[in-house]
């Protein structure tokens, strides 16, 4: 297995709450959640970064960050374990022990959040890395790639929390400062909720 970690952008939803792909939204200085998910996994030093398409596929592929990778979830009604499955197994053909698990809708997390879970992680590959901020825990995620075929294998409704607890993979919680990490924007109300805070917090 080759050192350092993938990253993989889990992007393959319908977006119907928000009624629009939410991958392609904007943030204030112009680039889409999905340039920018993949660009923090890049700071970081996530190589490759995996982005993982299913609705909107097509509109999706057009605008892929340069340097990414796509790989398609068949089935995305099925949901996220299944996208995250895909995502995994696509790192871990690359030789990568982990991937550091982005949401596309999470688009306020530091780069330096995810330094620090890909840090975590290359010391301990076998575990699940997760941030933590004020007791509460968000996203991204390390995750082990060797995990990749038990989701495949994960039962309809059962969620990736739900198999990990079940395979009794061990979880590292790291404490950061970073509400980004609990920011997600699903509906309208919340992008703009969202907007509003970024730019009151603007110099």
């Amino acid at each position: 297995m080759q050192k350092g970690a993938a990253g993989v952008v889990l992007a393959a939803g319908m977006s119907s709450r928000m009624g629009t792909p939410k991958a392609l939204l904007q943030h204030r200085d112009g680039r889409t959640f999905l340039q920018v998910a993949c660009a923090v996994l890049r700071e970081a030093g996530a190589d490759p970064v995996v982005v993982v398409l299913g609705f909107h596929r097509q509109r999706l592929e057009e605008r892929l960050p340069e340097g990414t990778q796509a790989v398609v979830n068949p089935q995305p009604e099925l949901g996220q374990v299944r996208s995250m499955a895909i995502g995994l197994r696509a790192a871990r053909g690359e030789g990568k022990e982990f991937a550091l698990v982005s949401l596309v809708d999470h688009p306020a997390v530091a780069s330096r959040t995810v330094r620090a879970l890909a840090e975590a992680a290359a010391g301990e590959p076998g575990c699940l890395h997760v941030p933590v901020w004020r007791g509460s825990r968000g996203h991204p995620v390390a995750v082990p790639t060797s995990l990749a075929e038990a989701l495949f294998e994960a039962p309809p409704g059962e969620g990736a929390r739900d198999v990990f607890a079940r395979l009794q993979v061990e979880v590292r919680e790291h404490p950061v400062e970073d509400p980004g990490i609990l920011i997600d924007v699903d509906t309208p109300e919340q992008l703009e909720r969202w907007r509003r805070q970024i730019g009151e917090d603007a110099p």
